[in-house]
């Protein structure tokens, strides 16, 4: 009777109505990188070499209480024309990464950042892939290619379940979040990084420009 009597209050209680943070973060000026492309131990590199992924933003709500899934889906970050695929992806507390290269030539990410550090060797496209990363502390990870130095990218590593990446343009959308007030982050590298304080309303939309004005 009493599993009964459960079941048909969880049937008559209302459905978790969520809402929704948009916005944008106002990227700083800065100067265009000019790193030469090259391989470390030749000189030079067999193929194409395509442009820098353009810069992004991360986005994440935080709160007291507010944690990390307990299991995250895997995540991937690929290298391509001697470029990493993205120049940030966000991932959640406890995401284990991949580092699929899909070159010809050999790469070798690293890291040397406190958040995480790890080499993952040299390999080659048709080779056995790299082990996955699971970066199991927030914060910023900034990675390399010990072969080709003028490629990077950086991995963020957030300790909650709502969080995004920007567009190039700075724009950036959190669906699902139970209404309530967090701290809304954005972090677009080591030092260019803010917050602000949001309230979340049930069905409503909440926009936010960061940096605020």
């Amino acid at each position: 009777m009493r599993t009964i009597i459960i079941t048909l209050l969880a049937l008559l209680s209302p459905p978790l109505i969520a809402g929704t943070v948009t916005g944008t973060v106002i990227f700083p000026k800065t100067k265009s990188s000019k790193r030469i492309a090259v391989e470390k131990y030749t000189g030079k590199i067999s193929g194409k070499v395509a442009k820098p992924p353009a810069p992004v933003a991360g986005v994440w709500l935080s709160k007291k209480g507010l944690t990390a899934p307990a299991k995250p889906t895997a995540q991937s970050l690929d290298q391509k024309n001697y470029q990493f695929g993205k120049s940030l992806i966000v991932v959640a507390k406890g995401t284990s990464v991949s580092f699929p290269n899909k070159d010809q030539d050999y790469h070798n990410i690293y890291s040397l950042s406190k958040t995480k550090r790890f080499d993952l060797g040299r390999y080659r496209k048709n080779e056995k892939p790299a082990p996955s990363v699971v970066f199991d502390k927030p914060g910023l990870v900034e990675l390399r290619c010990e072969i080709h130095e003028h490629m990077q990218a950086r991995l963020l590593v957030v300790d909650s379940p709502y969080f995004a990446p920007t567009d190039e343009k700075g724009h950036f959308k959190i669906t699902g979040i139970p209404a309530g007030t967090y701290t809304l982050n954005a972090q677009l590298d080591r030092k260019k990084k803010w917050s602000t304080t949001v309230t979340i309303t049930a069905k409503g939309t909440t926009t936010v420009t960061l940096p605020s004005r």
